[in-house]
């Protein structure tokens, strides 16, 4: 199959829609720290860069996705370098997910007691990232594992999208980024011919 004008405008048209969403959404999701004029120019911008974090793993992972989706249909194969990128997108992007989890565990050392008490209240909180990363070494090679543990962990996300104050950007911000992990390892599992590392 060939690929026409329309289908490649088509495309790019999509690729500028997730970057403009990317950019509403940081806004949108860091609308309080933009506003907030106690708060100093240097924790707005490194608040924005955090919030970043997972917006990026979603709406690349997205676009990475299309751009897959769109050379397998056209030339029936993915390029060696996009297969590659395929390939660590969903090991990289979990690793990523999982540290930015467990960055919120690190408010317990801010809420006093001794030293030990603070250390047992942090292994607690980082325990769903300590989990995710003893399973991700696993998932590294068998992708179904990656597929299964992404999968759970947004399932297990998705209680706190029901906070009141909250809800709209834990989904965004938690559930949609584990799930779109999740897809990628799908993908990985389900197109082993086009997802190997070379």
């Amino acid at each position: 199959m060939m690929e026409t004008k329309k289908t490649k405008t088509i495309f790019w048209i999509t690729m500028v829609v997730l970057a403009i969403l990317f950019i509403g959404t940081v806004i949108l999701v860091g609308y309080e720290h933009i506003i907030s004029p106690e708060e100093p120019i240097g924790m707005k911008l490194a608040n924005l860069l955090l919030i970043s974090i997972p917006l990026i793993l979603l709406y690349g992972s997205i676009g990475l996705v299309l751009t897959a989706m769109r050379q397998k249909e056209v030339n029936g194969k993915i390029n060696p370098g996009l297969s590659n990128f395929l390939y660590y997108t969903p090991r990289i992007a979990g690793i990523l997910m999982i540290i930015f989890v467990s960055l919120f565990a690190l408010d317990v050392f801010t809420e006093g007691g001794n030293f030990w008490e603070q250390l047992l209240g942090f292994v607690i909180h980082a325990a769903p990232s300590i989990i995710l990363a003893i399973l991700m070494f696993f998932a590294w090679r068998k992708p179904v594992i990656g597929f299964i543990i992404f999968g759970l962990a947004a399932v297990f996300f998705l209680r706190f999208v029901f906070d009141a104050d909250f809800g709209p950007s834990n989904f965004i911000m938690f559930v949609a980024p584990l799930a779109m992990i999740t897809g990628l390892f799908w993908i990985n599992w389900k197109w082993k011919d086009f997802c190997l590392k070379s």
